[in-house]
Order: structure tokens, then C-alpha cells, then sequence
């Protein structure tokens, strides 16, 4: 890397921290600083909802996994995708419609005040420990970049994060994943990619090169496909940092169709970091896996352009850190601690504390994966079914979502002994416990009261709002 390649990075950063400064300025209450006051357009929209999902897991790892497997790789993060497209086709526009602000608000107002408050602490927890381990590999990208120690790089990206988190809430984080998402699209779509394409020889040169079983869509196993499936699909479809997104479209229409086209673009982004680690695979066979996609951008991104791709890299982390840490403090303040009306200055507060935890938790205990597979297994596990039964399943009850999610994280906690905490095995158990437990609890109790189902079916349905647009 030169020094222009350096230059690039840090006047990238510099304008995160212009981004933060702007997003002060426009943010005057908690609606804007929460939910961006709920008016994004399309495109904006799209940006937003792309970057919190693509993350650390979908860039590095994915590539990572291109590096080890060939194009069947790329199932991993296609399974991001197709959580965010189910999202988009199920939910989306019913989620614009509620108004709401969490998760959690949304199972208080189809069920109960409890099942707002047991869904939020897993939710919560999920959200921290998503932001906690990007930091860590954001610190060690940041770390190979300037030559820093660990700890030095994870405070300085977790500062800057923090700092444009803090100063606009939402509205900064708007306007720093618009700017995030060009840079990944410019960096790797049409500078990395074709880059590594021609050093490789294209595509003819890739499969002069890599063994066969790299061109065949299915090589890893349907077993581990399947896993993708459960572990990623499920969760996204339920995460309280994409729901957060959702809630910022100006209407149920942008919802829909900007969820939809930001599953697609993250299908696309798989293919892309799946292609980069094949692209390694062939010039540098002898690398470490894990840094196949920060070793292939420097042999093969001329200077001057490096840095653009790393921008672009880094903004992939950032993106996730900012809309994690900000979906952990709006569960805390609104659901957990019951505080919705307080002040903004509340609000960035808690910010602040999150912001601190997470980088404390980063440089102390430099992995946290088996908490981060705990929070994801229950978080799939005994929420999925409650949240879906809320929406399609009009019998569902209160007594049943408690006595499902209980019994559910009892099971997956179980399970998880003999399984082991990376294993599909858990969600799966807590699922179908789950889903037995709602249906049979429901149907030996009394139905949800009358006046509360008609209200939840006025707040669903479009003909009863201003906000969706037919």
C-alpha cells in the first residue's frame, strides 16, 4: 500500500465522523434518531438495509469460504439473502405498518408485556454480541492495514463508530451506509473482482486452475447447507437491527421492495467474496483461509486503488457495528427499561454506554463466537415461531409465545450439551419445541381478548394507515 492508499482511508474515516456531525444537526427527537423519523426513500432505503446485513461473516467470511470450497461456498451468505427476501416478501410492509420501534413492542402488542420484555433480553444480548465480534475483526483488518496492536485498532475504529452513532443516531447511520454502500459496490464489484479476474486469467483460468469440485454448487453438503439455512435464515428474519432498518422506510411500498432488493444484492455479494477467495485460492494457494480476502486485494488492486477496496472493506464492519449498537440501545431504553418517552439526550446516553461495553468486551476477550452462537441459536430458536405465529396465526396467545419461548431456551440450552453450540441440532429442538408448545398452550387456553385482535388487525392492515402506498 502507498501513501495515497493510506490517505483514502483515513479521509474515509474523517468523513464518518463529518456524517455524525450532520446527523446531529437533523436529528431532533427520538423519532429521528431512532427511526430516521421513518421517511427514507427507495434508494437510500436499499443502501441502509444491504450494509447492516452485510457484515464481517459476509465479506471475510464468505470469502473465506470461496478460498476453502469454490462457488457451493457461497450458500453461506446466500442464506443471509434469503432471510432478508423472506423478510421482504412476509413482512416487511406489515412491520412499516405497526409503527413500532422494536421487536419486542411488536410481541407486546399482539401478546403481552412479558413476551416484549423475555424477547428483548435475547434480542439484546444477539445484538451486542454481532456488534462485539465485527469490532474484533474490524480491529485485526484495521490492525493488518496500519501495523497497530490489536487493542490500539479495535478503540480507534470503536471510537469513530461510537462517535457517528452517538452524535445522529439513525440519520448518521443513513448517511454513512449510503456512503458505505457505494464504496463496496465500487470496491469490489469494479475494482477487486475485475482485478483479480484478469491476473487469474478469467474464468477459463479459474478452472484451468482449481479443482472441479470448486464448480460444483452443492460440494460442501446439503447437511452444511441446511445449517446455513437454519443459523442465518431464520435469525435475519427476526433481528432486531434489520427490523430497526425496516421501521426507517417512508412507507409499507418502500419497505417491500427495498427489503427485496437488498436480499438480492446480498445474494450478489456472496458471489462476489465467494469469486475473491477462488481468485486467492489460484494466486496465493498457500495463505491462511481466514486472510485470503485482504491478501488477494493487495496482490492484485494496483496502488491508489487499494485503498478504495479497503475502504470499502471496512465499511462492510462499520455498517454492522453502528445499526447493532443503536438496535441494542433502542431495546434497552424502549422495551427492557420501559423508558420510550424519555429525552434524545437519554437515548444517546445509552448509546454511549452500549458503545463502551462493546469495545470493553472487545479488547478483553478477544472471542466471544460460542456467546455469539448461544444468543443466535435462542434467538432462532424461541423467537422465530412466536413472531411468525403473531402475524399468520390469529389463535396464538399470550400464554402460549411465553410458555414456547421458556421452553424452547430450556431445550436449546439442553441440547446444546451434547451438541455442541455451533450445531444446528439446538435451533432445531427450540424450534420444534417451540412451535408445539404455542400451538398446544394456545389452544388449552383462552384466545387473545377480542378488542386487543381487532386492534392488531387495524395497525396490520394497509386500508388503515396513511403509510403504505398501493
Amino acid at each position: 500500500m502507498g501513501t495515497i492508499d493510506y490517505t483514502i482511508i483515513v479521509c474515509y474515516l474523517g468523513l464518518m465522523v463529518i456524517a455524525g456531525i450532520i446527523g446531529m444537526k437533523k436529528a431532533k427527537n427520538n423519532d429521528d434518531y431512532l427511526v430516521s423519523g421513518r421517511n427514507l426513500p427507495l434508494p437510500i432505503f436499499v443502501a441502509c438495509i444491504a450494509t447492516v446485513v452485510i457484515g464481517g461473516g459476509a465479506t471475510f467470511g464468505q470469502a473465506t469460504k470461496g478460498y476453502q470450497f469454490g462457488i457451493s461456498g457461497m450458500w453461506m451468505v446466500t442464506m443471509f439473502g434469503i432471510g432478508v427476501l423472506a423478510l421482504g416478501f412476509l413482512l416487511s410492509s406489515k412491520l412499516s405498518n405497526l409503527r413500532i420501534l422494536t421487536i419486542g413492542e411488536m410481541l407486546k402488542l399482539r401478546y403481552d408485556s412479558k413476551a416484549q420484555w423475555l424477547s428483548s433480553i435475547i434480542s439484546a444480548f444477539y445484538t451486542i454480541m454481532v456488534a462485539v465480534t465485527n469490532t474484533i475483526a474490524l480491529g485485526a483488518c484495521v490492525q493488518t492495514i496500519f501495523g497497530w496492536s490489536l487493542t490500539t485498532s479495535i478503540i480507534f475504529v470503536s471510537a469513530i463508530c461510537l462517535l457517528y452513532t452517538l452524535l445522529g443516531g439513525m440519520i448518521s447511520i443513513n448517511i454513512t451506509d449510503t456512503i458505505q454502500f457505494i464504496l463496496m459496490t465500487i470496491s469490489i464489484f469494479f475494482i477487486l473482482i475485475p482485478s483479480g479476474l484478469i491476473k487469474a486469467g478469467g474464468i477459463s483460468g479459474l478452472q484451468t486452475s482449481l479443482p472441479e469440485s470448486y464448480f460444483d454448487p452443492f460440494a460442501v453438503g446439503g447437511v452444511r447447507i441446511f445449517s446455513w439455512f437454519v443459523l442465518f435464515t431464520l435469525g435475519l428474519m427476526i433481528g432486531q437491527d434489520i427490523w430497526q432498518r425496516v421501521f426507517t422506510a417512508k412507507n409499507c411500498t418502500v419497505a417491500k421492495k427495498g427489503t427485496i432488493l437488498a436480499g438480492f444484492y446480498t445474494i450478489l455479494w456472496a458471489a462476489a467474496m465467494c469469486l475473491a477467495g477462488m481468485i486467492a485460492m489460484v494466486l496465493l494457494p498457500n495463505i491462511d483461509p481466514q486472510n485470503a480476502l485482504s491478501e488477494v486485494a493487495i496482490a492484485v488492486v494496483p496502488n491508489g486503488f487499494v485503498g478504495i477496496v479497503f475502504a470499502g472493506i471496512i465499511s462492510a464492519f462499520m455498517s454492522t457495528i453502528s445499526g447493532t449498537v443503536i438496535a441494542s440501545s433502542t431495546l434497552i431504553v424502549n422495551d427492557i427499561l420501559h423508558l420510550k418517552n424519555k429525552s434524545l439526550h437519554f437515548s444517546r446516553v445509552v448509546v454511549v454506554v452500549i458503545g463502551l461495553a462493546v469495545m470493553f468486551i472487545a479488547v478483553i476477550i478477544g472471542d466471544v463466537l460460542t456467546a455469539l452462537d448461544i444468543a443466535y441459536a435462542i434467538l432462532s430458536g424461541s423467537i422465530f415461531i412466536p413472531v411468525v405465529a403473531g402475524f399468520f396465526w390469529k389463535r396464538a396467545n399470550w400464554q402460549g409465545a411465553i410458555a414456547s419461548m421458556i421452553t424452547s431456551t430450556i431445550v436449546i440450552l439442553i441440547v446444546m450439551l451434547f451438541f455442541g453450540t455451533s450445531s444446528p441440532i439446538p435451533i432445531l429442538a427450540g424450534i420444534a419445541t417451540s412451535a408445539i408448545t404455542l400451538i398446544a398452550v394456545s389452544l388449552c387456553t383462552k384466545p387473545t381478548p377480542e378488542q386487543q385482535a381487532k386492534e392488531w388487525e387495524e395497525k396490520l392492515s394497509a386500508t388503515s394507515t396513511n403509510f403504505c402506498i398501493k
